[in-house]
């Protein structure tokens, strides 16, 4: 007892000289300090939970206790399972400050490390036994030192965050306590509290129990991934450790220091190693060593979980089965988890060989580890030794094991089953392989839902914004009714996926009704990006088109019934004949019959197709099938013709009709957009030219202008040379900076 007394003293003349420390100097500890205080917490954890067994874990249903009231015995159950929570917070916490990990640990870690100080009796005997206060006992010591630390810290914490009112934001810490304690439970809760549920191999029969925990496997991944997919990746990674280093607390129950002087009793199962590699990853982000769990671990856990190796009639609540469910929900949801919350890249193939490498050296070992320890006692790794994966295959897998190759070593004997353990490597790897796929495909599916959700979300919040714009006018009119027959583009930025580099950075351009504008660029120079984001075939990254006064990304389909495109590459549906196809394109634009007949005329004498109109489209040349795309482009009457090298590959006649097409369509009001190499023709037929280089526009100027110097040719070589770019650039920025000046 006195021994008892002195560590209860102890304990609060630490917490006194901590607490009167802090209030009394107002100071925060170094992050340096923290650290140190916390691996020496862990460190004396370490020790006092692996130096022996919790004496309460052989409690069943509140009796056969070392305390003699159940009441006692349930809240030495409850705050042994709570101190495990509080000591791994405390230990993570100078590692991940900027986390919820301060807010868990200012309040509820406070409140339990108080409460296992008022219960430290009741908590010492059912940690260390009855004899926890007879004579010296070195696991009664280490526990008051733990506890005392453990208190100081939550105290450090405290005071260092004195904000004592509770935020809105802050509610949200207490889910995250929900998810802790299920992590930290430890294995022999259940049968304490519960007592005895019988539970039978579900192999043959999935009965209810099973499926529970077939359904558990799923949505406790599921309501993790909800929680965590929005928060920063180094708190995700916290709270992930966290949830990893207490299910492995839980598996380690049945492994202390006196456990592996018996090497048949070493975790080397390949489902345990999940739960020493997921934390080891999480901490030092060993990325190789990760993807060997990613498709390795995963596969057998996700096996295990549904066809468990146990025959016998069992307790549901008994720690042998929870320890075993722990640790294969651990080894199959987290990796999956870490990988779609984005702590690890998705594996590309390189991943992928190094896990099989892995996996490889871990058979290799296994084999060995099984034929060297079988001398000692039972051992059955990857049940590489037994035939518990072969009986369920069938006799054929049976008799490969007929194939033995056995010698000694000494006095050691060494047995191996060449045939049928290669086969069963191979085909793990290949299994693994369908794993990668099927990995792919759920993740497309993820990724394409979350595009469609985006998508929605992005056009309610247009909506919104396009009601405020139009300020009650009706939503079929342009946002700004001053471009009615203008294309404008303002600081336009076009990049694809997560690419740092843009196609085209800031590009700005207005193009008046009538005119005839060229586009001018190398391959490559970003003209293709700016014409299909005005035509709407891909996203605008940033800044903003209008087309005739309609905003491209808030009112696509008005923009487009404006629009009258003909593409670099064409594609017709060749089966129909050219009336056919034209009649079909005009009533997607809800052409009148009257209009489209007189169109019809009109552009099918143009361009002399008279004798093959009726025919299918793919009868026709290379120049037919261009008119055909040329006529559906202008069938609605559009007020913006937009044209990305519509003369290559035409014969003279063909580019002299489309150069007259375009002249007629221009003279009649509407804007002429078109992308060309052939320099002589954009000279000939434009009003104004844009160079585009880099994706960057570097000059827009009057044809006019340009002849009075030199030709078109000449000015384009010139403007695309490096220097002349690099001053255009510079000019560009210099006027950018002025104008902002200007403004503030």
């Amino acid at each position: 007892m006195l021994v008892g007394q002195l560590i209860s003293i102890f304990n609060f003349a630490l917490f006194a000289i901590l607490g009167y420390f802090l209030i009394k100097r107002k100071k925060k500890f170094s992050d340096k300090i923290l650290k140190i205080y916390s691996l020496v917490l862990a460190l004396i954890f370490f020790f006092r939970f692996m130096l022996g067994d919790d004496a309460i874990s052989d409690v069943f249903k509140l009796s056969n206790s070392p305390i003699s009231s159940p009441i006692l015995t349930f809240f030495s159950l409850l705050f042994n399972w709570l101190l495990y929570s509080v000591i791994i917070l405390a230990i993570l916490y100078p590692f991940f400050k900027k986390t919820l990990y301060a807010f868990v640990l200012k309040y509820f870690g406070t409140i339990v490390s108080l409460l296992c100080i008022f219960f430290v009796y009741f908590l010492t005997i059912g940690i260390v036994g009855k004899e926890a206060y007879v004579g010296f006992q070195i696991r009664t010591l280490l526990l008051g030192i733990e506890l005392g630390l453990t208190l100081a810290f939550c105290l450090i914490v405290f005071f260092e965050n004195n904000k004592f009112k509770i935020a809105k934001s802050d509610l949200k810490g207490f889910i995250y306590i929900f998810f802790m304690l299920l992590a930290t439970m430890p294995p022999y809760m259940l049968e304490a509290i519960f007592g005895y549920v019988k539970y039978s191999m579900p192999i043959k029969d999935v009965n209810f129990p099973h499926r529970i925990i077939l359904y558990l496997s799923v949505l406790i991944p599921i309501g993790l991934y909800f929680l965590l997919r929005k928060k920063d990746s180094e708190e995700v990674r916290g709270i992930l450790l966290y949830i990893s280093l207490g299910t492995l607390l839980s598996f380690s129950v049945n492994y202390k220091f006196y456990s592996f002087l018996n090497i048949t009793h070493w975790p080397f199962h390949l489902c345990n190693t999940a739960m020493y590699i997921i934390p080891l990853c999480l901490i030092f982000k060993w990325n190789k060593l990760f993807y060997f769990t990613y498709f390795i671990n995963v596969l057998g856990a996700f096996l295990a979980t549904a066809m468990p190796n146990y025959s016998d009639a069992l307790n549901l609540f008994s720690s042998q089965l929870v320890v075993f469910y722990i640790n294969h929900f651990i080894a199959f949801f987290m990796p999956i988890l870490m990988v779609a919350i984005k702590v690890y890249k998705r594996p590309k193939l390189r991943e992928f060989i190094y896990s099989m490498i892995g996996f490889g050296i871990y058979f290799l070992l296994v084999l060995i580890l099984n034929a060297w320890f079988s001398n000692y006692g039972s051992v059955d790794y990857f049940f590489l030794n037994s035939d518990f994966i072969a009986e369920k295959l069938g006799t054929w897998a049976e008799n490969l094991r007929n194939v033995i190759w056995s010698f000694n070593l000494g006095n050691l004997k060494f047995t191996f089953y060449p045939v049928y353990q290669v086969l069963f490597f191979l085909v793990y790897v290949v299994l693994g392989a369908g794993v990668w796929f099927l990995y792919e495909a759920a993740y497309t599916t993820v990724d394409t839902l979350y595009d469609i959700a985006s998508r929605k979300k992005k056009i309610k919040a247009d909506q919104i914004a396009l009601e405020v714009a139009l300020g009650g006018r009706s939503m079929e009119e342009p946002m700004n009714e001053n471009g009615k027959n203008k294309l404008i583009l303002r600081n336009f930025s076009k990049r694809y996926g997560k690419s740092e580099v843009y196609a085209v950075k800031d590009a700005n351009l207005e193009i008046e009704g009538g005119e005839i504008f060229g586009f001018l660029g190398h391959n490559g120079a970003g003209k293709s990006t700016i014409i299909k984001s005005i035509v709407g075939i891909q996203p605008i990254t940033s800044g903003s088109i209008e087309v005739c006064g309609y905003d491209v990304d808030k009112q696509p389909v008005m923009a487009k019934r404006n629009i009258g495109f003909v593409p670099d590459h064409y594609a017709l549906y060749e089966k129909l004949t050219g009336r056919e196809y034209i009649n079909y394109i005009a009533d997607l634009y809800e052409v009148s019959l009257e209009d489209r007949n007189k169109a019809i005329k009109k552009f099918v004498e143009l361009f002399e197709l008279e004798s093959a109109f009726d025919n299918q489209i793919k009868t026709y040349s290379h120049g037919m099938k261009q008119k055909i795309t040329i006529i559906s482009a202008l069938v609605h009457n559009p007020k913006v013709w937009i044209l990305d090298e519509p003369l290559t590959g035409l014969d003279p006649q063909s580019i002299y009709q489309v150069k007259e097409c375009m002249k007629i369509h221009a003279q009649e009001g509407n804007i002429v957009f078109f992308s060309s190499h052939l320099i002589d023709i954009v000279e000939q037929l434009c009003d104004r030219i844009a160079i585009i280089k880099k994706g960057k526009i570097l000059t827009c100027q009057r044809v006019k202008d340009i002849e009075k110097e030199c030709s078109l040719e000449q000015y384009y070589l010139k403007i695309t040379s490096e220097e002349v770019e690099e001053s255009l650039v510079e000019n560009k920025k210099s006027q950018k900076n002025k104008l902002a000046d200007a403004i503030n």
